[in-house]
């Protein structure tokens, strides 16, 4: 019965973040306005909570609690705390070396040598840096040193 209204209250909230996100200029897939990725996420979410009250309406969910086990929570907190890393030392660093600093630091955290987390670290970074600010023309931070 509790999941039966809380998936009528999620809807409701989905609905009303898709009711205020419809009222933002959509645009078009070529030029998108500021509604248009809000619509989407309403849209999507609303979906997914519609097949979840689907689901508790005909009664066929069930519910079990899971054991997590300590390394994976271990990996949940290196992710997490280099995640904060990366955002607090990318106005510092630039992009280039923080984004090789989180990449190269997570893989060796979940249990990769220190020569493919390197070499791994390095290629993403290169790629992220080429894809984000050559390709597409995002404006990267360089660092305090280079700016």
């Amino acid at each position: 019965m509790i999941e039966r209204l809380l998936a009528v209250a999620l809807l409701a909230a989905g609905l009303v973040y898709l009711g205020s996100a419809w009222a933002l200029p959509l645009g078009s897939a070529a030029r998108p306005g500021a509604g248009f990725y809000p619509v989407a996420v309403g849209v999507f979410g609303a979906s997914v909570i519609l097949a979840w009250l689907a689901t508790a309406l005909r009664g066929t969910a069930t519910a079990h609690a899971v054991a997590v086990p300590a390394d994976a929570r271990g990996r949940v907190l290196i992710t997490a705390g280099l995640l904060a890393g990366f955002c607090l030392a990318l106005p510092w660093t630039g992009y280039f070396v923080a984004a090789f600093l989180f990449a190269g630091l997570l893989l060796r955290g979940l249990g990769s040598g220190w020569a493919t987390a390197l070499v791994i670290g390095a290629a993403s970074a290169l790629a992220s840096n080429y894809g984000f600010g050559v390709l597409l023309g995002v404006p990267l931070p360089r660092g305090v040193f280079l700016d």
